[in-house]
């Protein structure tokens, strides 16, 4: 970097959706400082040899037989364990042979010490901005580093859109501080916004094609009755982001599904569902990620299929149609799905992590950090656990759902994109890199998406 020109600091090239997205902040940062930014795109490709002896260091010093202690892998302050782990379980055979696991973890692991030891060498005073995608991965190491220098930093994740925060406080900051739902005790939410927290949560009860990724799904209609169910289990992606929210004693949603279900099967009384996630079940996006997550949870059920206190549904089926034939006691579990907040808002009892997309500060769930409280958490009965408390519940549900910034917002970036450029939205979200690459766009019309959507970036307060 020049030290004489200030720089917006990115880790790819500002091509197809990345155009826009890079671009908008940039302006934004610049608008910020009042002052013209040179886009700085960093590239690391030389070989770390440094990192190699690092990496060499953790094989004898981790036993990766242990799940707990491959989690509390560091280099110097930093959690290499934390943004490593989600990338080692992206690879389906991670899940199936030591081998394979060991060889992803090294992989893995090496990149992670890479791209933080290149971060850290970067001289920053004249950074004035960055755009961090992807941060669940090894990419929220560079959050990491780059936030403690206040710098202000620009991100986009679910449930947010693109927004930024700046870390004035200087302290070590991670990814899901920035996406998170944060509680604000100085301000309670009020009636008009609880009735527009409740017109939402219909809306998305009733057409669950607001929700992107549901869209092409083609929902299958049962009528089967589950008035004996006693607990409920949404099943989780496998292969995306496992700790996208933080730690909460399991390294991945697979280990944390069949833990569940073992725990559950030792009460005889109890009566288990389990719901796999609907795109597990369709296959007009079958990226390897979505065959893998199939694979895995037809391995989980093929497992179980033969204890007859459990029932899978390995078919689409709308949230509402499955909520409106179980038993009002019934006890909903999800690790981090928003699928809950449905569930609760029809008033049933729910069990979740606190590594989930709202603070752990608001009282929704019954939630758990580590195995232990989550082990005493599935013995309870209904009677036992918490209802949630109602502010609490609406302020989540009116963030995430009529934040007109956020993800089902009008100004997302999704949405957005599709009005300015007559593209539906579905696809947008299945394909944009192929879609924006293929479609001819003049500059004049760049540079007014880019304008706009530059006013309409989240400020998240840390």
């Amino acid at each position: 970097m020049n030290k004489n020109k200030n720089f917006f600091f990115v880790l790819r090239e500002p091509i197809g959706p990345y155009k826009f997205l890079i671009g908008a902040a940039k302006k934004h940062s610049e608008r910020l400082i009042n002052e013209k930014l040179v886009l700085h795109v960093n590239k690391n490709q030389k070989r770390d040899f440094v990192a190699i002896l690092y990496l060499i260091k953790i094989i004898f010093e981790t036993n990766f037989f242990s799940k707990k202690k491959i989690m509390t892998v560091k280099y110097q302050e930093y959690n290499l364990s934390r943004y490593t782990i989600p990338e080692i379980y992206k690879n389906y055979n991670s899940y199936l042979y030591w081998v394979s696991f060991f060889y992803e973890s090294m992989k893995c692991f090496y990149k992670s010490l890479t791209i933080i030891r290149n971060i850290l060498k970067i001289k920053k005073d004249n950074i004035k901005g960055a755009f961090i995608d992807h941060g669940m991965y090894r990419n929220g190491l560079v959050i990491s580093v780059l936030a403690k220098k206040k710098i202000p930093i620009y991100t986009l994740g679910y449930p947010r859109g693109l927004a930024y925060c700046i870390n004035y406080n200087k302290k070590m900051i991670n990814y899901e501080d920035i996406i998170q739902i944060k509680k604000n005790n100085n301000k309670r939410i009020n009636n008009k916004q609880i009735k527009e927290a409740k017109s939402s949560l219909k809306k998305i009860l009733h057409k669950t094609e607001r929700i992107p990724w549901m869209r092409a799904i083609k929902f299958v209609k049962e009528n089967k009755k589950y008035d004996q169910i006693t607990h409920l289990i949404y099943a989780h992606s496998f292969t995306d982001g496992q700790l996208l929210c933080g730690y909460d004693g399991f390294v991945n949603v697979y280990d944390w599904l069949e833990f569940t279900i073992d725990e559950l099967i030792k009460d005889k009384n109890n009566k288990i569902l389990i719901k796999g996630h609907p795109t597990f079940f369709y296959g007009t996006f079958p990226t390897p990620q979505r065959t893998y997550d199939r694979k895995l949870f037809f391995r989980i059920l093929s497992k179980y299929e033969n204890n007859k206190n459990i029932i899978f549904i390995n078919e689409p089926t709308k949230n509402l149609d499955l909520l409106k034939r179980l038993n009002k006691k019934t006890i909903l579990i999800s690790h981090h799905g928003t699928a809950i907040l449905e569930a609760l808002f029809l008033n049933f009892k729910c069990i979740s992590s606190q590594a989930i997309f709202w603070s752990t500060k608001f009282k929704a769930t019954n939630n758990w950090n580590n195995k232990i409280n989550y082990k005493n958490l599935l013995i309870k009965d209904w009677k036992q656990l918490k209802s949630f408390k109602r502010d609490d519940f609406y302020s989540i549900c009116h963030q995430i759902f009529c934040n007109p910034l956020g993800h089902y917002g009008k100004y997302y970036w999704h949405q957005f994109l599709s009005k300015e450029l007559d593209i539906p939205m579905h696809k947008i979200y299945h394909n944009s890199a192929h879609i924006f690459y293929k479609k001819k766009i003049g500059r004049n019309k760049i540079e007014k998406i880019i304008q706009t959507m530059s006013k309409k970036i989240e400020l998240v307060k840390i």
